[in-house]
């Protein structure tokens, strides 16, 4: 992947969608070769980037000197820093990051770019002078190679050799990092064609690095251009020839036609609602949900499914089919289908043969162990709903044998005594005692109902109405044994969150809410006895209701706020929306992407569950499913 740089003095058209940010906000980007998630909103400096490596099993993630940024853009005037800070942003395409400073009437312009399909990125910087007598201008970005990082959850540095070297076969204007252990492990190359660049390594600087500029002198009224960029390989040579791909591609096109390309797969990959307020919110979690839950690994060009490409989410970079297959892949459906294809081909496949194991690797090997109910459901459900929205059955069909497999996978925890379903882990990861989940047998007589109908579709009558008569009987368990009449101030029978036949759990658990039974087609949103649980669950006798707070949805002794999950249900039913749509345009969530939740009195993100992509994904389905104009 690459970063090119290329300098000319001309004017260029300003677009794009202003987005707020605060000084201590980061704006994301990329493709599905490349992450580039701290993008700092104050300056435009890249803290760092990162690619899926199969053999690595999670993200490689490039920091600077003594983990400080990896890339730092810059302007000079006449000698003298130019002091880029707290630009405005705007985003092309609710995806591409621009932003815009005008300093002693020189304005100056920053933008990251990471064209979908190619393996690399690119920075343009411009300065506009607006004097009335020329100037000397300079326009360049240092880079530096401090660490290199594994990271499944936790950032874990790499014990190896960081390398600079001219990048082979450029004719010059580039520098290749490389990451040596017993072989090359990995390299990224920063091209800087036409542009001069100071480079220093051991023992003169810590490490690696290389400060690449061109100053030129700049006549009132014209702009002086600059293109950096960045290439990533699994060596030396693939680095430095991706990132001269796009050069390549640069010069003979233009920065302009290769950001109008963009822009045109992004917009393609966007919906609408007719408020703008709206379609800034779910166009920039579609695309989050897209290009940081999905990905290409670096050393085996497959696609992989993870829950973030950010390392700043709690657990990133690792499997769940709940994650997958239930939050981000709806998002996938509305937007592009052919990516929900290669999603559903990767969970049945590499991560098939663990599924509904509680978390895993990208390459399928068990993380976390423990069966989760919704998680082994999780691929039959995403299945059908493919299924039902492309009528693709000839993917069915090919996948036949992966359909038993699942199938199999869930009947195995049938309790025949109980007539219900049992898990070892609830939809929030956690461990109770009873292990009957509603939500979860719920959820298994939706997939069960979802089997029968791919059956039928498949030819199979037989094995059909056999998952039809047992989504029968498990329905009429579970309104017999998970509910109770003893909920405090309900005023009659409500649905509880689990029990083990004797000793119900009066709560609820947003991954995996009782609000979602009217959404999954178990009882209209009118029954009374979902009506009480609705009421109870949003009451004081609920612990976690926060129905008084300002930014109160029903939480969880797991997620003590209002949820990212609370807010997508309710966008869905009838009773609530009013005040969920307060919550959803009033809490400032993550530079505008959807984390775990906000706090029920002030709407402020919770930290640790930031740039949170499958979420993302569940977030803007819920939007697009109750306010889209379009069809898709």
């Amino acid at each position: 992947m690459l970063l090119w740089i290329a300098v000319a003095q001309a004017g260029w058209a300003q677009s794009g969608i202003p987005v707020k940010l605060g000084p201590t906000d980061v704006i994301p980007t990329g493709n599905e070769w490349i992450a580039l998630p701290t993008i700092r909103a104050v300056d435009g400096v890249l803290g760092s980037f990162n690619v899926l490596s199969m053999r690595d099993r999670g993200l490689l993630e490039v920091t600077g000197e003594t983990a400080g940024p990896v890339l730092e853009p810059y302007f000079a005037v006449d000698g003298k820093p130019l002091a880029f800070q707290n630009p405005e942003w705007t985003l092309r395409s609710y995806w591409i990051p621009e932003a815009q400073l005008t300093v002693n009437s020189m304005k100056a312009t920053l933008m990251w770019c990471a064209p979908p399909g190619v393996r690399g990125a690119f920075l343009r910087l411009t300065l506009t002078n607006n004097n009335s007598k020329a100037a000397k201008v300079t326009l360049g970005v240092r880079g530096t190679f401090g660490g290199l990082n594994r990271v499944t959850y936790t950032p874990v540095e790499l014990l190896g050799e960081r390398r600079g070297a001219p990048a082979p076969w450029t004719g010059g204007g580039g520098e290749v990092f490389s990451f040596v252990t017993s072989d090359t492990h990995f390299s990224w190359a920063l091209l800087y064609p036409g542009s001069r660049a100071e480079v220093n390594g051991p023992p003169v600087t810590i490490a690696p690095s290389a400060d690449a500029s061109q100053t030129v002198t700049l006549d009132p009224g014209k702009t002086a251009e600059a293109h950096f960029a960045i290439g990533v390989g699994v060596e030396e040579y693939s680095a430095t020839q991706s990132a001269r791909a796009l050069t390549e591609t640069i010069d003979r096109e233009g920065t302009d036609k290769v950001l109008d390309d963009a822009e045109a797969w992004l917009s393609k990959r966007t919906r609408t609602t007719g408020r703008a307020d709206l379609d800034m919110l779910m166009n920039r979690n579609f695309l989050f949900t897209r290009m940081y839950a999905w990905g290409k690994s670096l050393d085996t060009e497959q696609v992989v499914g993870i829950t973030s490409r950010s390392p700043r989410y709690y657990v990133s970079a690792a499997y769940w089919d709940r994650d997958a297959m239930l939050w981000s892949f709806p998002g996938l459906l509305d937007t592009d289908r052919d990516m929900a294809r290669s999603a559903l081909e990767y969970a049945l496949t590499v991560q098939l043969r663990n599924t509904g194991t509680h978390s895993r690797f990208i390459d399928g090997i068990v993380l976390e162990d423990g069966l989760e109910l919704d998680e082994a459901d999780a691929p039959v459900v995403a299945l059908h709903s493919y299924l039902e929205r492309t009528g693709d059955l000839a993917f069915v069909k090919q996948h036949r044998a992966d359909l038993d497999f699942l199938r199999q996978r869930i009947l195995e925890n049938f309790e025949p005594q109980m007539g219900l379903y049992i898990t070892l882990q609830d939809a929030q990861d956690e461990y109770r005692k009873q292990g009957f989940s509603t939500y979860d047998n719920v959820l298994t007589w939706r997939t069960l109902k979802d089997l029968g109908d791919m059956y039928k579709q498949l030819g199979d009558a037989e094995l059909s109405r056999e998952m039809v008569s047992k989504a029968d009987a498990l329905r009429a368990a579970i309104l017999k044994i998970c509910v109770t009449s003893d909920a405090p101030g309900a005023g009659g029978p409500i649905f509880v969150s689990a029990t083990d036949g004797k000793t119900p759990i009066l709560a609820d658990v947003p991954p995996g809410s009782l609000l979602k039974l009217p959404l999954l087609g178990f009882v209209p949103q009118d029954d009374p006895m979902f009506e009480r649980t609705y009421r109870w669950l949003h009451s004081p006798n609920y612990e976690w209701s926060y129905s008084d707070e300002r930014f109160g949805l029903p939480g969880s002794y797991r997620v003590p706020f209002t949820t990212s999950w609370s807010v997508a249900d309710h966008l869905r039913l009838k009773a609530g929306r009013d005040k969920t749509m307060k919550v959803l345009l009033d809490s400032d969530w993550d530079g505008g992407i959807i984390t775990e939740g906000v706090s029920a009195s002030t709407g402020k993100a919770d930290q640790a569950g930031r740039a949170f992509a499958t979420a993302a994904g569940y977030v803007a389905d819920a939007i697009c499913t109750a306010f889209c104009r379009d069809a898709h």
